[in-house]
């Protein structure tokens, strides 16, 4: 797994090239307006898609459509210097191909974890040169286990863990490498969790400082899971491919503190016109990527944006993609309400609801490692629901798993 001193010398002379070019960026900016009056001025001159519309008609909206089938109108011409290309999963849909240049591949991938040590309160001296950082793990099939090194923070480790097939292999890999930071999506952690219960550890071998979060949504019975098996708070953090480090919460918190160094974001009201403020669908602008340029972005993910006077933005919800009420055959209820009753019962580990066509819905749920009585699961779902949904009548399927290695978790798909 450990990548040969050379390897690891020539990509910390890699990263310190990127480093210098983000940092001759970030000095000649003086403010978050600053970024944004100067991306403005780029996107209009430098890129096919900007320079060619209507500069008195405002930014327009695009989605993933545009992006897929144009993706080289929103690439900056010319493009000087090294490009750096990355893919989003295509977990939900066709994959999305981004390049970046050096300042921004530096900020997506190493000043990330800087802001977030900061927003999360974790010290310096929490992390040494050459010791564990940061571990990342995956389920994700396919992709190796590599290590690298961390200029932001002081030179210290990001490892990333593929999970292994066998749960005695997974917790003699976590006895070898522990970082104060755990980060991956909350299906891969709980993922890890799984496999150490399945490996007899009733605990985590290791306390870290934080759990950090993203990628798909967290849900409130998934964060008890993963807080109390590891001891450790979470900070949930909204990035992605398009739009890198977007936004997060303190930990354990329940708002978003917005990027605006990074990004900046919109809604569109229920007239469809975006707006700073409100609920809605999230559109990103991407401040940091000069290279493949987002710009009034459709993200497809659903929140409420708050704008303050200075024009700092937080986040007081965010859905996702999940929807805030389901729709059942027999009524609605909030999907809060629902996570509430289900989520939280005892040797039970996921659930989801799925229309299965037939005018009946089906609920898929999966038991603990631990769970010695997987039946008594069911019964306790069973009366659950009943007292829930009267007259729903759901046909119960257990599955060893729901969410597929590497997708994203949906829980309600009616």
């Amino acid at each position: 797994m450990i990548n040969s001193d050379a390897v690891i010398a020539n990509a910390l002379d890699e990263v310190r090239r990127s480093r210098k070019a983000w940092e001759e960026r970030a000095s000649g900016t003086a403010s978050a307006g600053t970024a944004y009056e100067e991306f403005l001025i780029h996107l209009r001159t430098s890129v096919p898609f900007y320079r060619d519309a209507d500069a008195g008609a405002g930014l327009p909206l695009v989605g993933r459509a545009d992006h897929q089938d144009h993706g080289h109108r929103f690439r900056a011409e010319p493009e000087a210097g090294r490009q750096f290309r990355i893919s989003s999963s295509g977990t939900t849909g066709r994959p999305l191909e981004v390049t970046l240049d050096e300042a921004s591949w530096y900020a997506v991938n190493y000043h990330f974890f800087a802001q977030i040590r900061r927003l999360a309160g974790l010290s310096r001296g929490v992390f040494r040169r050459g010791a564990p950082g940061v571990l990342f793990v995956s389920n994700k099939p396919g992709r190796p286990s590599f290590v690298r090194p961390l200029p932001s923070l002081d030179d210290a480790l990001y490892l990333r863990l593929q999970l292994p097939d066998a749960p005695a292999d997974t917790l003699a890999l976590l006895h070898k490498f522990q970082a104060p930071v755990l980060y991956g999506k909350p299906t891969y952690l709980l993922d890890l969790r799984a496999a150490l219960l399945a490996a007899g550890a009733a605990r985590a071998p290791w306390r870290p400082q934080l759990i950090l979060v993203s990628g798909e949504c967290l849900h409130p019975d998934d964060r008890e899971r993963l807080t109390g098996y590891f001891r450790a708070p979470v900070v949930n953090a909204l990035a992605s491919t398009e739009g890198g480090l977007i936004a997060a919460t303190e930990p354990n918190g329940s708002h978003f503190h917005v990027f605006g160094e990074n990004v900046r974001l919109e809604v569109l009201d229920g007239s469809g016109q975006p707006s700073p403020r409100g609920r809605g669908e999230l559109l990103l602008t991407n401040l940091v990527n000069r290279s493949t340029v987002f710009a009034r972005y459709r993200t497809g993910d659903f929140a409420e944006l708050e704008t303050a006077e200075d024009g700092s933005q937080r986040l007081l919800s965010l859905h996702g993609r999940e929807p805030r009420t389901v729709r059942f055959r027999s009524g609605e209820l909030s999907a809060d309400e629902v996570t509430r009753a289900i989520g939280f019962l005892p040797g039970l580990a996921d659930f989801q609801f799925v229309s299965n066509g037939g005018g009946r819905t089906l609920l898929y749920w999966s038991a603990e490692a631990s769970c010695a009585d997987p039946a008594a699961v069911e019964a306790a779902l069973r009366d659950t629901l009943a007292a829930l949904l009267p007259g729903e009548d759901p046909q119960l399927e257990r599955r060893a798993r729901i969410t597929p290695l590497g997708g994203k978790k949906r829980r309600f798909l009616l």
